[in-house]
């Protein structure tokens, strides 16, 4: 073990070398790295694929520019998740000029039979995404907005795609209603 750790050592010393070595006689680089710009798209069963794009503060989706955009990790198991789906729904009535709701299922993949039962049940009026079909983008998100799987958990962008609300776990219908009414009148 001893002997693995003392090669490993001196394996990473080599190959770190010739950059410190090229960076004394050239002197400190001065390009810049490129910027990156990540990219996505969301796909589901029976829902418009989604043209994403990172922003600076939040993520910006081509299909709803100038809206605000709640997007909701939800589980079909998860009972807090099947109390807020009808406040989403509700919202997404109320304020379809202004509100995209999207929700990510975020639980085991549902059969055909789970997402019939509760299409039947709640009515959706927004589109649904399983994780399973969309794993980069799922823990992209988890990594920014420091989502460890709890559920619910939803993040609210503003119409520029900023993200102005993180929230972790169920909120109440009228505590949603203010944080969109107070983005609504924002510019």
């Amino acid at each position: 073990m001893k002997k693995l750790s003392l090669a490993l050592f001196t394996l990473s010393m080599l190959l770190f070398q010739p950059v410190s070595a090229a960076e004394n006689v050239k002197g400190p680089q001065t390009q810049k790295p490129e910027e990156v710009t990540l990219t996505f798209e969301l796909k589901g069963q029976n829902a418009p694929t989604l043209h994403i794009t990172e922003a600076p503060n939040g993520i910006v989706i081509d299909e709803y520019k100038g809206k605000i955009v709640f997007l909701n990790f939800f589980g079909k198991h998860c009972k807090w998740c099947m109390k807020e789906i009808p406040h989403l729904v509700s919202l997404q009535a109320k304020h379809k000029n202004d509100l995209q709701v999207v929700a990510i299922h975020a639980q085991q993949t549902m059969t055909p039979g789970e997402r019939h039962l509760l299409e039947k049940k709640f009515h959706f009026n927004y589109p649904i995404y399983e994780y399973s079909d969309n794993p980069d983008f799922t823990q992209y998100i988890a990594h920014r907005a420091g989502w460890e799987g709890g559920l619910p958990f939803s993040i609210v962008f503003d119409k520029t795609g900023s993200a102005a609300r993180i929230i972790p776990g169920y909120a109440p219908e009228e505590d949603l209603e203010k944080i969109i009414e107070a983005l609504e009148k924002t510019k």
